[in-house]
């Protein structure tokens, strides 16, 4: 992947109710399309699922006709070491470009490294000020 290119996610809000990962992950594996990551969060009774997949525009469509609210999120993704610090090193960064953080997502943490999907309103700015060397 070229490292200023932003991979697509793909953001779903749905109810915080049993079997909505289970109802998402089957309606893509019907549909032969692999789940490359996937991060769910809850908040009350709503949740947010932040994934990726190896056919995106396939994955919008089949989402959608299931009935969930699935929408594409364009993001970087940046590997750090999983230290107290790295995290808030790479936000100031950012700020100090000038780029703002529309969202960010803890993709995994292992081996020492944390791997962080960033939303911003400006790509190349934010490749430059991160370092392309921490962009994946």
């Amino acid at each position: 992947m070229d490292q200023a290119n932003p991979i697509n996610r793909i953001v779903i809000m749905a109810d915080n109710e049993v079997g909505v990962i289970a109802d998402i992950t089957s309606a893509l594996a019907a549909e032969q399309i692999n789940v490359e990551s996937i991060n769910a969060e809850t908040a009350g009774n709503r949740g947010t699922v932040v994934l990726t997949v190896d056919n995106y525009d396939r994955a919008l469509y089949v989402l959608n006709g299931a009935g969930f609210k699935a929408v594409g999120d364009d993001a970087l993704v940046i590997r750090l070491p999983d230290e107290p610090g790295a995290l808030a090193g790479a936000a100031d960064r950012l700020k100090q470009a000038g780029v703002n953080i529309q969202s960010m997502h803890i993709l995994n943490r292992r081996d020492g490294y944390a791997m962080i999907a960033l939303t911003v309103d400006d790509h190349p700015r934010a490749v430059s000020a991160i370092g392309s060397d921490l962009i994946v």
